[in-house]
């Protein structure tokens, strides 16, 4: 059963829907930034640095495979349960690996607490964008998805802040990570009075159609699957088509933005250029801030009021950017001076963000319609951690040797790909809708 009741809040209304996905997203992100920011503490800890140092390649490369896991899992069941039902389940889990991780004896059960962490993270973004799709009209669908979007952008980016600001205070590394125990509780409440609250709407709805059937909700009734079926192409029409693999292969390659900026900046910035662990954590999130301006201001004031065409010119734009950003890093200390590195990293999240999520989003929405927004956006994800799976355990090795040039350069070559890939897909998009329009 899809989330929601498809009834549009009145612009003047406060939107608890929105808001309660804002901050669901919010801390979930924050979670999933939570083990990558205490990574150069816990590898100074005496007790854990060495065999954490050992595991921890593998590690990235575990939570590359089980959040793929994730996603298929998603795909399969999120459009089938709903987002909300999803939601509850994600907290659960939260909740579980926050308190384990937090509590942990030996690495290998916080190894375990941090792969239960990455699985609840992986299908929250599913579940957030099945709601928008079921809730919200096509109209309203990309200011919304730009929102949540966000929420994932200030979570990362309040998490690395918060708890690198911890670290520099002297908090152990374990007591770092109690804040989140009372978040994640509270979203669990929340999620779960959506859910039921939700329910009972949908069946108060339903027995009330039953019992007045007019001939005017009997029609509507019949033309509205109809009109989604003809709206959307088969799940595997769809996968067989040119489009979903141009806008499929940038999503994946750009997936491994997210890998670097939350595995890996804040160790470049110790390792290359001289800070601190805490100092390293609280740049990472001015950094993953970037994205933040990237979705709030480049997406939501500027990109969802361009023309189809203006659209694509500023996604190229912004994608150009992302290749040549890793690219200058990549030079190193010897080149680069350090006041640049963490304006430039900012530069490059802002860049990424709005092509990371908007576009693929949307194209997710427009082939899956309200049955299968869900599977699409899922499958996309999980071709992203697929690649990320390949990509994070040869990164890992050269980063442990505090080798950046080359990991750099592979993100500045999948910034090029996706500049030639994404506007072209949504350049076809486009022109098909526009043809369309011609024939109508």
């Amino acid at each position: 059963a899809p989330s929601g009741t498809n009834k549009m809040p009145s612009p003047a209304s406060f939107d608890a829907t929105s808001w309660l996905l804002f901050l669901a997203v919010l801390v979930n992100q924050s979670g999933r930034v939570m083990v990558p920011s205490l990574k150069t503490s816990v590898l100074a800890d005496p007790d854990f640095g060495e065999p954490f140092a050992a595991v921890v390649g593998g590690l990235l490369s575990g939570v590359s495979i089980v959040c793929l896991g994730g996603k298929l899992l998603g795909a399969a069941f999120t459009d089938r349960l709903g987002g909300w039902l999803v939601l509850v389940t994600v907290f659960v889990m939260w909740l579980a690996a926050t308190a384990g991780a937090i509590a942990a004896p030996t690495v290998d059960v916080f190894g375990y607490m941090w792969l239960l962490n990455s699985f609840a993270y992986t299908v929250t973004w599913g579940a957030a964008v099945q709601v928008v799709g079921a809730v919200y009209g096509e109209k309203e669908r990309p200011a919304q998805l730009s929102k949540v979007a966000s929420a994932s952008r200030f979570g990362a980016t309040l998490g690395n802040l918060f708890f690198g600001q911890l670290l520099s205070a002297g908090f152990a590394w374990r007591r770092v990570m109690m804040p989140m125990v009372p978040l994640q509780a509270a979203l669990l409440l929340l999620c779960t009075y959506k859910y039921f609250t939700d329910s009972g709407l949908r069946a108060s709805a339903a027995a009330a159609a039953a019992a007045t059937p007019s001939a005017a909700t009997r029609s509507k009734a019949k033309a509205a699957p109809a009109a989604e079926e003809a709206s959307s192409p088969s799940a595997l029409a769809a996968m067989a088509s040119l489009d979903f693999w141009l806008m499929l292969l940038p999503k994946a390659m750009l997936f491994t933005y997210t890998q670097f900026f939350m595995n890996y900046i804040p160790q470049l910035l110790h390792a290359s250029y001289g800070y601190d662990h805490g100092q390293a954590a609280s740049l990472g999130g001015v950094a993953q801030g970037g994205s933040v301006i990237g979705l709030l201001v480049v997406g939501n004031m500027i990109y969802k009021g361009l023309a189809p065409g203006g659209k694509v010119k500023l996604v190229a734009l912004l994608l150009a950017v992302c290749a040549a950003v890793p690219l200058a890093l990549s030079l190193g200390p010897e080149v680069l001076p350090r006041p640049l590195v963490v304006p430039l990293a900012v530069l490059w999240g802002l860049a990424y963000a709005l092509p990371f999520y908007i576009p693929p989003g949307e194209f997710a929405m427009q082939i899956g319609g309200k049955s299968a927004t869900g599977l699409f956006s899922n499958l996309f994800d999980a071709a992203g951690f697929t690649f990320s799976a390949l990509w994070n355990p040869w990164a890992s090795s050269l980063a442990k040797d505090g080798d950046f040039r080359v990991v750099l350069l592979s993100q500045a070559l999948f910034g090029a790909l996706s500049l030639v890939a994404m506007p072209l897909c949504m350049h076809r998009q486009a022109a098909r809708a526009a043809s369309v329009k011609k024939v109508a």
